[in-house]
């Protein structure tokens, strides 16, 4: 059901495009509707990003700033097109990005008891993945007849974390003093631009290629917390050291897509 409810951005258009004639006669169009399906790879560039994390159980009144530094990755796109008038598209998209891992987190535990400090803590410390979808209006300036048609856009974006663990490294780490660690990380709201070209294989086909640019702007919140491993008494707080910061993960991401047009 989660990942059914991840492909929402993408059903939506389909159900709008079989039920293009009723559109068609709420805005006064007229004429065939247009659309525009592209399936391909993506390759994701998150940002680089100085996280200050503070201590939110207020035990120790504890906090650090840490490089937060994801490598990059590759992942695959969908993305479906209207265009209701000439120059002017509506695309509803959904990048699927593959695991993230990496960041330097020197001090990433600077204290977690009043004994045992991870101070020399380095590397890759966690892994997570980042799925994105966006809503955006395209403008191409060149006419219909053009083979090459180069776009800009712009709208909203909406950036999904999931599969937040820490690596087992630092979990075995942690095992060692008879502690478990979690990870999490939320989701984020913001706003996206891309600019792109479609490239068709001729006048009457309906195939062609695509590259196109997105940038989403994506702030969300990390949290780790740190338990002890044996499960405490009911009325025990089982939580040593918990943390949160705000991470700017805002990716760069590059698709190439081959596509597919047809109208109703």
């Amino acid at each position: 059901m989660k990942r059914l409810l991840k492909f929402s951005p993408i059903l939506a258009p389909l159900a709008l495009a079989f039920s293009s004639t009723a559109s068609a006669d709420f805005l006064g169009l007229t004429g065939p509707q247009d659309f525009i399906v592209r399936v391909g790879g993506t390759y994701m560039s998150p940002r680089q990003d100085q996280v200050s994390f503070v201590d939110d159980s207020f035990q120790f009144f504890d906090s650090f700033r840490t490089t937060v530094d994801p490598d990059t990755n590759w992942g695959w796109n969908i993305n479906v097109e209207w265009k209701p008038i000439e120059h002017f598209g509506i695309e509803l998209g959904y990048i699927d990005g593959d695991t993230h891992s990496g960041g330097n987190a020197d001090g990433y535990f600077p204290l977690i008891t009043e004994d045992i400090v991870f101070g020399d803590v380095t590397g890759d410390i966690a892994r997570f993945d980042a799925d994105v979808s966006t809503a955006s209006l395209k403008f191409y300036p060149l006419d219909d007849t053009c083979m090459v048609q180069p776009y800009v856009g712009g709208g909203i974006s909406y950036t999904d974390f999931s599969a937040n663990r820490f690596r087992g490294s630092l979990r075995d780490d942690l095992a060692e003093f008879g502690l478990r660690g979690t990870f999490d990380m939320g989701y984020s709201w913001g706003y996206t631009w891309q600019a792109g070209i479609d490239f068709n294989f001729g006048r009457d086909s309906s195939w062609l290629v695509n590259v196109a640019a997105i940038y989403a702007r994506s702030v969300t919140d990390m949290r780790i917390g740190i338990f002890d491993d044996v499960p405490p008494p009911v009325d025990v707080e089982p939580v040593i050291e918990s943390y949160s910061g705000d991470y700017i993960y805002d990716p760069w991401m590059f698709n190439l897509s081959v596509g597919y047009k047809f109208s109703f």
